[in-house]
């Protein structure tokens, strides 16, 4: 061995340096500058800028201006402690702040309910965003992604719900969120683009942004699909720069609604039904079906979703029957070519089975409680054709459910 290897001083490895945690002020354990950069890659498309800039004039002018928003859970603000903190109150605050003349003359209507698709969001338009707010709203904010996968219209109620809107002058920004099981974006966009809305996905932006979302880490989701507040604040900047870039364009020339639609078969006219309607061209029989179902799927900022209900309440000694013993059914007859039922999963085993006819035959027997029942609405399509007919709707209770319970919630039907 030499005497030069014998002399040599021995490497010694040297720790690394622990990197410092990220300091930053968005709560996701990124940099601010990567946080800016997400919320610019969210932007999928401006859109004809044209409504949005309308929008932006009326509340720097200190008009009275209504923003509002549709959609499922993270709509309604599921996932922080406090509701308020969603993305879409993040948001209105963000837009008063930024644009806002006189913050008194902007009106909010929250219109997002947990577990709900766009199919539900077509019935409930008229009632839980026109009519709450008092019109058409200046600006609607549309969140469906994570909900639609088993939406029962393919896309035809998302149409109806964006050309609805557009019509009545109303700009419509359309909003993915993101889920860790994925979500629609695929499905809605081609409607959002036939109609050339603005349009921001959270998941783009969340692509390769190195935030951790499993769903147990507690970073962006609170669990597999709802934000954490800090996650409801990317969503609602996200928003704020779509705005932003707008704002900063040369105005489009005035938009105008395509003369046709997205979908074949589409909803050109669209008519929701509850228990307190007066819709001529509809005649009910409630039968049993004749109380009020108050145990219902609540909304985070007050009121109940659908208290204009049908209910067949459990051992009902005042039921109507026939000598066989089988409840009375509901009946209902109507013009239509499309008709959505809304029922409840009830959170206990009272609730029976129902089957529903239509034109005399069994459509399809349905559960009023089923595993993991929590008052939720289901969404289903009973009637879908081509061309509207007279059509006969019959519900009553399964055989051996006569004595149990089961309430409609509403109807939707199509022209």
């Amino acid at each position: 061995m030499s005497n030069s290897i014998l002399n040599e001083t021995p490497q010694i490895p040297v720790p690394k340096a622990k990197e410092p945690a990220v300091q930053s002020a968005n709560g996701l354990g990124i940099s601010d500058e990567k946080f800016e950069e997400i919320i610019h890659k969210s932007l999928v498309t401006t859109g004809n800028n044209s409504l949005v800039k309308k929008v932006l004039a009326k509340i720097r002018a200190g008009e009275d201006v209504i923003i509002a928003a549709i959609g499922g859970s993270v709509t309604e603000g599921a996932g922080p402690s406090d509701f308020h903190q969603g993305y879409a109150y993040q948001f209105k605050d963000l837009f008063i702040q930024k644009y806002a003349a006189d913050a008194t003359k902007v009106k909010f209507v929250p219109a997002g309910i947990g577990g709900t698709p766009s199919a539900m969001g077509v019935i409930r338009y008229q009632k839980d965003v026109v009519a709450a707010g008092g019109r058409d709203p200046d600006l609607l904010i549309v969140e469906f992604a994570v909900n639609d996968w088993l939406e029962c219209t393919n896309t035809r109620g998302m149409e109806y719900i964006v050309r609805n809107a557009l019509e009545h002058g109303t700009a419509v920004v359309m909003i993915y969120a993101a889920a860790t099981y994925t979500n629609q974006q695929g499905q809605i966009s081609p409607v959002a683009d036939f109609y050339n809305l603005p349009q921001v996905s959270i998941s783009d932006g969340l692509a390769g942004s190195g935030i951790n979302q499993e769903k147990d880490a507690k970073v962006y989701y609170s669990d597999y699909v709802h934000p954490t507040k800090n996650g409801h604040t990317y969503m609602a900047k996200c928003l704020m720069n779509l705005i932003a870039q707008i704002d900063a364009q040369e105005q489009d020339s005035k938009y105008v609604l395509p003369a046709g639609y997205k979908n074949e078969n589409a909803f050109k006219k669209f008519a929701a039904i509850y228990s307190d309607t007066k819709d001529p061209a509809v005649s009910i029989e409630s039968g049993a079906f004749n109380k009020l179902d108050d145990a219902i799927q609540p909304y985070a900022h007050g009121g109940k979703c659908f208290p204009e209900n049908w209910a067949k309440v459990s051992d009902d000694p005042s039921t109507p029957s026939t000598s066989s013993g089988i409840v009375e059914a509901f009946k209902m007859s109507l013009n239509c070519k499309s008709l959505i039922m809304v029922y409840k999963n009830a959170n206990n085993d009272s609730f029976g089975k129902a089957d529903v006819f239509v034109d005399g035959k069994l459509q399809k027997t349905y559960a009023g409680h089923e595993d993991g029942g929590w008052n939720n609405c289901m969404i289903v399509m009973l009637i879908d054709e081509s061309k509207a007919a007279q059509h006969t709707v019959e519900i009553k209770m399964a055989e051996g459910d006569e004595a149990k319970a089961f309430t409609i919630l509403a109807f939707g039907y199509a022209l």
